[in-house]
């Protein structure tokens, strides 16, 4: 999954000569928490955030006179991590984890295209991990060996289960892994007794 499938656009600007006031009316407005700052061609020159605006306007005090004579390429950041739409999304996951914000702005050349938030990621995950789709919920702890996972979703076909989603992550013992598969068109007692002589562990299922 690539960051330009899943990126929101258009999306919402501002030119750096906009006030501080009109820019928070924006993002108030529009329910976000950035905007990326860009020139007449829109091309990226910075990012404005609802922090750095309201950090702001608490050291000035937050009146209309003051938000009128502030100007946002003052306090703008300059220095911005960003994407392409050709970024694999986990990738910008990790960007956003790593650095502690909550957007991207994407960019084709030095244009802004789009943008990728936290929230963005965190439907994708919702999504991945079968959140929202009806079936059992299984969480395994599996040896991490070649052939234990194939082992799992052959005797689920067998059943005539059906994999919703499925996703690995690292078990806190060595040597293992644990995996949660959404599973459809099996009762639970069923998958239960025939995957537990494949694994570890069946360390939830419901």
């Amino acid at each position: 999954m690539l960051v330009g499938s899943r990126m929101t656009y258009p999306v919402i600007t501002i030119s750096p000569r906009a006030t501080l006031d009109s820019a928070n009316d924006l993002i108030n407005k529009e329910s976000i928490h950035s905007l990326p700052v860009v020139d007449r061609q829109g091309r990226l020159l910075g990012l404005i955030t609802k922090d750095k605006i309201d950090s702001v306007l608490c050291k000035n005090g937050s009146t209309n006179e003051v938000e009128s004579e502030l100007l946002v390429e003052d306090f703008m950041m300059t220095q911005v991590l960003t994407v392409t739409e050709n970024t694999p999304i986990e990738e910008a996951a990790r960007i956003i984890s790593d650095y502690d914000i909550k957007s991207l702005p994407v960019i084709r050349g030095n244009y802004v295209v789009g943008i990728i938030t936290a929230t963005s990621l965190i439907r994708i995950f919702l999504e991945m991990t079968g959140a929202r789709s009806q079936g059992i919920r299984l969480t395994l702890q599996v040896e991490d060996v070649p052939g234990k996972i194939f082992s799992i979703f052959k005797k689920i076909c067998e059943m005539n289960g059906n994999v919703v989603s499925f996703s690995t992550y690292n078990s806190e013992e060595k040597g293992y892994k644990m995996m949660t598969l959404k599973i459809d068109g099996i009762e639970k007692y069923e998958l239960k007794q025939a995957i537990t002589p494949l694994v570890y562990k069946v360390a939830d299922i419901r």
